[in-house]
């Protein structure tokens, strides 16, 4: 194996210790629910609603925006959003140069849709991932009418993994909320980019929320609740924290976040095991309506895109077995046969994560059915606790 082709390698493994990017999908017929008030059947609608594409076509654009208040910090910022066109070039994740997938649901760079203003919602991707770490759910969150960001946390990223310079795990847990909120900044005041401004401009900057994955997940709850002298950021007002690393926050970091609050985990993680991160957080977090959602059978790379991109590795051409197998050996917790299929969590993590934020962001009546033990109760993969 050559120097180089063991650096792509390499570079692979790490990238898949966080991704998480469905390729998209062909969804039920969209729509954005219907009334609770409807019964069983409505809930049924409402349900299916939340968990298939949405009315709106999606596009995604690429930006860097620099914050001059923390030493000219650049971040990666990949912007999807509501789109009135389902006509263009499909949108292209590129994981390296030669790896990569086109979206089967973004396109690339197309008019920003009319109407709104639509709500915010930020995602974090875990610790050595990727922007584009889950493009399942922010392309979905899209299609229902959010605007979705998401930065790679300099510092914190696959290419910081794969070169050995990624910053002591403090200054990450300083560095992640002051990225979330930045981005927020540059969205609601304009910058002077064309591409930022014009997304931002149909942002709702009273309906903002924050989603992520592992240290992502402990990126929402810390940017709502602060953590020791670092203060919350009171702009944000929902947070889905998807097996979050919530140990790394104290109990009074946690009781601190007084938002509507949903944790999403997996039963199988032994990576952010349930007791010691989502038991503790539900227990403390003081926010309501307060939302559990335990996945029977997902690990925690059931989170992530590692199990669809170990079937895209194989269609490329002259792809490295090394690389294959870098990936294969990730895979191992979440994508075996003793996991419940990375596809089926994606879906209930969609189909609770996303009526969540359009109750909680856009006030949708009939997408809050889906949040009710009555409703959940026929969901023979999860647990549902619901405090309010």
């Amino acid at each position: 194996m050559t120097g180089a082709t063991r650096s792509v390698a390499a570079l692979l493994a790490a990238a898949a210790l966080c991704l998480s990017a469905a390729c998209g999908g062909e969804g039920a017929e969209p729509g954005p629910g219907a009334s609770p008030d409807g019964g069983a059947a409505a809930t049924t609608a409402a349900t299916e609603a939340t968990g298939e594409l949405g009315p709106y076509g999606v596009g995604r654009r690429t930006v860097t925006v620099t914050d001059p208040a923390r030493d000219g910090r650049q971040l990666t910022v990949d912007l999807w959003y509501p789109t009135d066109t389902d006509d263009g070039e499909p949108s292209t994740y590129e994981f390296v140069p030669g790896i990569a997938y086109d979206s089967e649901t973004a396109l690339a760079a197309p008019p920003v849709a009319g109407g709104g203003p639509f709500p915010l919602v930020i995602y974090s991707h875990g610790s050595g991932g990727v922007r584009f770490v889950a493009s399942f759910h922010t392309e979905l969150l899209a299609s229902h009418g959010f605007v979705v960001a998401a930065p790679d946390h300099a510092g914190n990223t696959v290419v910081e993994r794969f070169l050995g310079t990624t910053d002591p795990v403090e200054d990450i847990r300083r560095d992640r909320p002051a990225d979330i909120s930045f981005v927020i900044d540059s969205l609601l005041d304009p910058t002077g980019d064309a591409a930022v401004d014009e997304v931002g401009a149909i942002v709702d900057p009273a309906s903002i929320g924050v989603s992520g994955h592992s240290f992502g997940g402990f990126t929402a709850l810390a940017i709502a609740g602060g953590q020791g002298d670092l203060a919350p950021d009171e702009r944000v007002s929902a947070i889905v924290a998807m097996a979050p690393a919530s140990s790394l926050l104290t109990d009074a970091d946690l009781a601190g976040v007084d938002v509507p609050t949903m944790v999403v985990s997996g039963t199988d993680d032994i990576t952010t095991p349930i007791d010691d991160n989502t038991t503790r957080a539900a227990a403390a977090v003081a926010g309501r309506p307060l939302l559990r959602v335990d996945i029977e059978g997902a690990g925690h790379q059931s989170f992530t895109d590692v199990c669809d991109y170990t079937v895209l590795l194989r269609d490329l051409p002259d792809i490295d077995p090394a690389i294959v197998e870098a990936v294969d050996a990730l895979a191992e917790e979440g994508c075996g046969p003793d996991f419940l299929p990375a596809d089926e969590v994606q879906q209930i993590v969609n189909r609770y994560a996303v009526a969540f934020f359009l109750s909680e962001l856009a006030g949708d009546d009939g997408a809050a059915a889906v949040l009710t033990d009555e409703a959940a109760g026929a969901d023979a993969d999860i647990t549902f606790e619901r405090s309010d």
